[in-house]
This record gives structure tokens, sequence and C-alpha cells, in this order.
């Protein structure tokens, strides 16, 4: 008989994980629940080792299929657990997070921290189904809300220029299935991010690094908003990107106010997945939803003294 391991944080365990395990027990489900504390810090070594120690006590094995519900802590983890456990088992995702339902749900990527870096270690696995559901969205704290907006954001920046620019007054529903659609389109055509899905990670060199110095004491959703940014006047610096488009961005990505140490983002910046040699890459664009192709790698290496000049 098949089981099911439902793992997910604490905080979505009160909210929906104890209510939807039981009502999956009352159908005849064999299923048991399974969390570990909020927050980024979980999202580690330490914290997939614990569950696979829980899972294997529990005598899961390989007729286990794994359900994650929560963020993108909870997606990335749990993914990769599934990933590794008897050498992979099968994987459903709920996300519960705005930014979840329109980024870290989809793709496969799964992934922990380390000290050195956001997500070093990981695979990529894809699900056997992701189950969205904004209702979700109702529980959702306007920060985090936040996080997935700036998401959405991005993908009409690098593939939808009206996405982008009218996001104020599109209806939420709309804007997340046209970013599931960029995303999904662009992970089709490169499911290992070999070339053209580097374009996701648009505003994530610098996010990642700014995460990484920060402790994670700063959202994803507001490094990415900050990166957004930076990398915007990266490319106006590099010739690419008009003084117009660069205002336009600057108007419509949410401020985020940062005090950190910019050698050390340099630094952490270089060893980015995409960095080459240590020297950092970014994704560049041409215009709002015109991404600079750079030669078919998607990205390019930026000189250190521009880096500097922009920060």
């Amino acid at each position: 008989m098949m089981k099911y391991a439902l793992i997910t944080d604490e905080h979505v365990a009160e909210l929906y994980g104890k209510g939807f395990c039981r009502h999956l027990q009352e159908l005849g489900y064999n299923v048991e629940l399974f969390s570990f504390p909020v927050g980024e810090a979980s999202k580690s070594r330490a914290t997939k080792e614990a569950l696979e120690d829980a899972l294997l006590q529990k005598r899961f094995s390989r007729d286990t299929t794994i359900i994650a519900m929560g963020g993108g802590v909870v997606t990335d983890l749990a993914g990769f657990l599934a990933s590794t456990f008897c050498r992979g088992i099968d994987l459903i995702l709920i996300p519960t997070t705005l930014m979840c339902m329109v980024d870290a749900a989809i793709g496969g990527k799964t992934g922990v921290n380390t000290p050195q870096g956001k997500n070093m270690i990981g695979s990529f696995y894809f699900p056997k189904q992701v189950i969205v559901d904004p209702r979700f969205l109702a529980t959702l704290p306007e920060k985090e809300m936040l996080c997935g907006k700036v998401e959405i954001l991005k993908a009409g920046l690098i593939a939808d220029r009206e996405l982008f620019l009218n996001f104020s007054s599109l209806p939420l529903g709309s804007s997340i299935e046209r970013a599931l659609e960029i995303k999904r389109r662009i992970v089709a055509q490169d499911p290992d991010e070999r070339g053209v899905r580097r374009l996701l990670n648009f505003g994530h060199t610098f996010a990642h690094a700014l995460e990484t110095v920060s402790g994670y004491e700063i959202s994803h959703g507001e490094a990415v908003a900050a990166g957004l940014v930076f990398e915007a006047k990266i490319s106006q610096a590099m010739g690419l990107l008009s003084a117009e488009a660069l205002a336009q961005i600057e108007d419509r990505v949410p401020l985020v106010k940062l005090s950190y140490n910019r050698e050390a983002l340099v630094q952490a910046m270089g060893l980015d997945k995409k960095s080459r040699a240590g020297f950092a890459r970014f994704v560049l664009l041409q215009a709002i939803g015109v991404p600079s192709i750079c030669e078919g790698q998607y990205c390019a290496e930026v000189p250190l003294n521009l880096i500097k000049r922009v920060f």
C-alpha cells in the first residue's frame, strides 16, 4: 500500500497541514505529517537529515510519495529529500505562498543552503503534480504577498512587457497564470539550466549574495526586488538598457533599503552558480520584456570596476 509523508513547516502545519492530514486519513490514505521549524535557517542539510531519519524510523521506503505543502523553503527542502530518499521517490507539491506558486514550485529545482551560499547543494527533480490553489493566499501576510509579486514582476521583465508595466491593474489570478506560463515555457526549453533557463535568474545573482551576506535576515522577495533594480542598473551601465526603461523599473519595483558590506557582496556574487572562475555573471536586459541573449549564454560576465561603480 502506498504511503504518504506530508512535509511542511510548523506554521503551515497548524494552518492547513494537520487538517489536510486528517482529511486524507479519513479518505483511507496511509499518511503521516512531518514538520520542521519555520524559516530559511531550516533549509539546511541538518534539517534534511533529520527528516530522513524520521522517515526511516517510521519505516517509510520506496513505496512512499512525499507531499510538500508550504512555501519555497518547504518545497525546495522536501523536493531535495524526495530526489535522494531511497534513490528517488514520487513528489507532489502544494504551494501555499504566492512566491512558491509562481516560482519555487515550478521547474524542478530543489536544494538547501550552506554558509557559503544559497541553494548551493541540490538537484533537478520534477514533481508528479503541482497543485496551485490561490485560496491559500487568504492567510498570507502582506510581506509574503509582496515577495510573490516581485517574482511576477521579474517574469514580466524577462518575457512579458505588458505584465510588468500593467501589473498593478491586472487581476492577481491572471498575473499568476501568465507568470506560471512564462516559467513553464522556459523550463520546457532548458530543464537543466544550461542556457535559456538562466533568464529566470534575473535579479538573483545580487539577491542570493544579499541573502547570504545578511545571514538570511532579509527575505527572498526583498532581496530579489533589490536585485532586479541592481541588475537593471548593470544592464544600463553596459549600454544595453535605456535610461527610460531603467526609470520605469525603479518606479515599479518595491523600494528596499540596504546596509551591507559591498566587498562581502561582491565576493558572494562570485560564488553564484552562474559564476565562472570566480567572476560573477549576470542576466542582462535590452528592454523591458527583452533579455540579452549574450551569445547564447543568457548571462554575461561584468567587469568588477563596473559592478563597484553601479553600487
